[in-house]
């Protein structure tokens, strides 16, 4: 059972993750992060020292978690079922925030990894996991004769990570499902799954 110090700081590290993930890293205060969490300035500083570990410490956090779900969202029978599974499953993701805020690796992507090389190792983590888990998968279509494309499992698991990541920006300027959707059917042609 967690203590009451480590209650207060996943509470911390809950409420900041939605502030970062809907407005940025940089556009959240110390002073909005106080108000959503409702802990003092010094019980926010016993936890975390300054913004920036902070700031690390939700990414950790959420990558963390990320590795988990997505392990998770890899079911089926076959591995494209897997692959189509798992990209559906982020599509539930975003359903649940009716696309508002994003990703919050592809936010912090764009925002800090070429200012901060600390963020930038996080995210970097994130994405080559994401990308292996699926070369996995491949890999395993292409041996049993599933996977009818011809570039390398490397190369085609970058260019679904780097579609869903298009779909789920795209879906969150619209604030429709459409254009994840429109993402993840081009992703079942990239791999020939056949209906």
């Amino acid at each position: 059972m967690p203590t009451k110090g480590q209650e207060t700081r996943n509470h911390i590290l809950k409420e900041s993750r939605k502030l970062f993930t809907l407005q940025g890293f940089g556009n959240t205060s110390i002073n909005e992060i106080i108000a959503a969490t409702g802990v003092k300035k010094g019980n926010l500083y016993y936890h975390f020292p300054s913004k920036e570990e902070l700031g690390l410490a939700v990414l950790t956090d959420t990558r963390d978690e990320f590795f988990t779900i997505l392990e998770s969202s890899f079911t089926g029978d076959t591995p494209v079922a897997k692959i189509i599974n798992s990209c559906n499953f982020i599509m539930a993701m975003m359903q649940q925030t009716n696309f508002v805020g994003g990703c919050l690796f592809g936010n912090t992507a764009l925002e800090m990894t070429d200012s901060n090389p600390g963020f930038g190792t996080i995210i970097q983590e994130v994405f080559s996991h994401w990308i292996v888990r699926i070369e996995e998968e491949l890999r395993l279509a292409a041996q049993s004769g599933m996977l009818q494309n011809q570039l390398p499992p490397h190369t085609l698991a970058t260019a679904i990570v780097a579609t869903l990541e298009g779909g789920i920006m795209l879906s969150r300027v619209f604030r429709t499902r459409h254009e994840l959707e429109a993402c993840i059917l081009s992703i079942r042609t990239l791999i020939n799954l056949q209906e």
